[in-house]
């Protein structure tokens, strides 16, 4: 690309940029006034923003101004933005509640995959059945099924600190709980994907598993313990963050989430997994958070959720019977997740509010299902009408986090909520 080209892509990525940072700002904060997390806004103002609004009143010069050419450095912004937004998450935590409760976490990240995994096996038949019957059944089932079962560690994360319940026992659960759905929702995203392409290789899939829990070891007992040395040494009790420790921290983030990507796991979860491995640094998390938090949550985060719906067009659903299966998904979605991990919970004898509350935070999917949806309609296994009602059910599932929360959340919380 000669320099007079960059300079005309450039230009407009900054127009993209500054409407999506605009918009995404106002609908934002316009959901949080009616209760919900600032990522469900994000979403609304890029299906506004795309096809099914402004496509529909501007339908010329709509792709003028989000034409695909500048769609992957869009992306890639956003996914900077993710990383930055969850090595944060990992820092802010408070996980020193989980010796005793290791069995919660366990039963509830287990329920909750199989349940909404058996739940999306249920109707997954009927749907391909009635809305895609020339694509590949089995590939569709599963992804279909991941996509249901996946919590989204990102949005949760985000949506107890906008609440101020990053440091309560419910934090340290949910996240912990997400964090291992998660895990499994990407090694089977990465199965997933290569049983449809016919790459299938075992040996090398029981790899990825161990060098994931290698690479969790190896940023606990050796690259966590030496960051904080070096930061204790340099920056504890000043009031920023050295150049020279910022430049080793970085480096070492951004080399973890090389090394997860390596593993072929998403490289945001080598941000998250350094983030953990600082989690006890509460002066380190301050800092960072001064010093990036603002700038990631307005401009670089608020790109991913606007660009999935720039590519969600809600005129795909124009049947009763497409409303329908929509409900279903929905129906499925909740009643798997949100069911499974409550009664995950229960088994293990957490209090009745504690328990739905968990639930609650597992069933947030906006970042990871749509994740999963994406790799799907790569893959051809997803038509646009199937796409747009999972894209729904993401939204929806969210939508639900912050009022359900505040409904049932245990009265000795209820202080801690942020206005």
């Amino acid at each position: 690309m000669n320099p007079t080209a960059i300079e005309s892509h450039l230009r407009l990525v900054l127009v993209q940029w500054g409407v999506i940072i605009a918009v995404a700002w106002a609908f934002g904060r316009l959901g949080k006034k009616l209760g919900q997390p600032l990522a469900v806004g994000e979403i609304l103002a890029g299906i506004l923003l795309g096809p099914s609004a402004l496509g529909l009143i501007w339908p010329a010069d709509w792709p003028v101004l989000f034409p695909k050419e500048t769609q992957q450095s869009l992306q890639l912004l956003g996914k900077i933005g993710l990383i930055l937004l969850l090595f944060q998450v990992g820092m802010e935590f408070d996980y020193g509640h989980l010796r005793s409760r290791s069995r919660t976490v366990t039963a509830v990240s287990l329920l909750g995959i199989l349940a909404p995994f058996a739940a999306g096996w249920a109707i997954g038949p009927w749907l391909h059945r009635t809305f895609a019957p020339t694509l590949p059944a089995f590939g569709f089932q599963l992804f279909f099924c991941i996509a249901l079962s996946i919590s989204a560690l990102p949005i949760l994360g985000r949506i107890l600190i906008e609440m101020g319940l990053e440091r309560t026992p419910l934090a340290a659960l949910g996240v912990s709980a997400a964090a291992i759905d998660d895990v499994v929702g990407w090694i089977l995203l990465a199965l997933a994907t290569a049983l449809v392409t016919s790459g299938f290789d075992g040996g090398k899939l029981a790899l990825q598993v161990v060098g994931v829990l290698g690479f969790y070891f190896f940023t606990q007992k050796v690259v966590g313990p030496l960051l904080s040395k070096y930061f204790h040494r340099h920056c504890a009790g000043g009031t920023s963050l050295t150049p020279s420790f910022l430049t080793l921290l970085l480096v070492t983030l951004f080399g973890c989430c090389l090394l997860t990507n390596l593993l072929g796991v998403f490289s945001i979860f080598g941000a998250f997994m350094l983030g953990v491995a600082l989690h006890r640094e509460h002066e380190l998390a301050r800092l960072w958070r001064e010093k990036f938090s603002d700038f990631v949550l307005v401009a670089l985060v608020p790109i991913f959720f606007t660009n999935t719906g720039l590519n969600t067009h809600l005129g795909a659903l124009q049947t009763p019977l497409a409303w329908l299966g929509c409900g279903a998904v929905l129906l499925a979605a909740v009643a798997g997740k949100l069911g499974g991990c409550f009664l995950g919970a229960r088994l293990t004898g957490q209090p009745l509010r504690e328990a739905a509350c968990l639930a609650t935070l597992m069933n947030t999917r906006a970042l990871m299902a749509l994740v999963a949806i994406n790799v799907g309609l790569d893959l051809k296994l997803l038509n646009r009408e199937l796409f747009t009602m999972l894209v729904l059910m993401a939204l929806l599932t969210t939508a639900m986090t912050g009022p359900l929360l505040r409904l049932w959340l245990p009265a000795e919380l209820r202080p801690l909520l942020k206005k």
